[in-house]
């Protein structure tokens, strides 16, 4: 039985009837690329404005809810359109080489509160005075002469790298 539509994807009219959905809809397919759609969908794919206004206003920073109230989408489609946005974006950083020569290494110690006040947390750190390029970490519960140490054999380690490399 021939019915007079075209199909979404190629707008061919050799249309056939293909049962009907879970829900009770007409299910239709296209003789021709073999899609199956629905006469009047649901769920109709956004539109090139409504993707623009979303686009727009993730960059704004305006938050998710406020995003999907102004533009009329489901809190779950636009979390998986920011989702799929992220995935798309390159997760390589391009690294330019750095002159070879001295390196001149400044270490710093800060502590925070983690959860309450008994549970202080030291963070130790080596960087370039230069570029302050941060080229060496350690995170510790206290502060101790351990700590200290272990922060200092990786600012020697890389003295030594680079001494290497010169």
């Amino acid at each position: 039985m021939r019915v007079e539509m075209t199909c979404p994807t190629c707008g061919s009219h050799e249309i056939s009837k293909n049962g009907r959905t879970r829900r009770g809809k007409q299910n239709y397919k296209c003789r021709d690329c073999n899609r199956q759609f629905l006469e009047n969908p649901q769920w109709k794919p956004k539109g090139k404005d409504t993707l623009g206004l979303v686009n727009l206003l993730l960059l704004k920073k305006i938050p998710l809810a406020g995003i999907a109230r102004a533009t009329s989408v489901s809190d779950s489609w636009l979390q998986d359109y920011v989702n799929a946005c992220y995935a798309a974006v390159p997760k390589t950083a391009a690294v330019l080489p750095k002159a070879k020569g001295k390196l001149k290494v400044q270490m710093d110690e800060l502590w925070s509160f983690v959860t309450d006040k008994g549970n202080k947390q030291w963070v130790w750190l080596a960087m370039d005075a230069d570029t302050r390029e941060i080229i060496g970490c350690t995170i510790g519960g206290k502060r101790s002469h351990a700590a200290g140490l272990s922060l200092q054999g990786i600012g020697n380690r890389l003295v030594a790298i680079i001494a290497c490399c010169v």
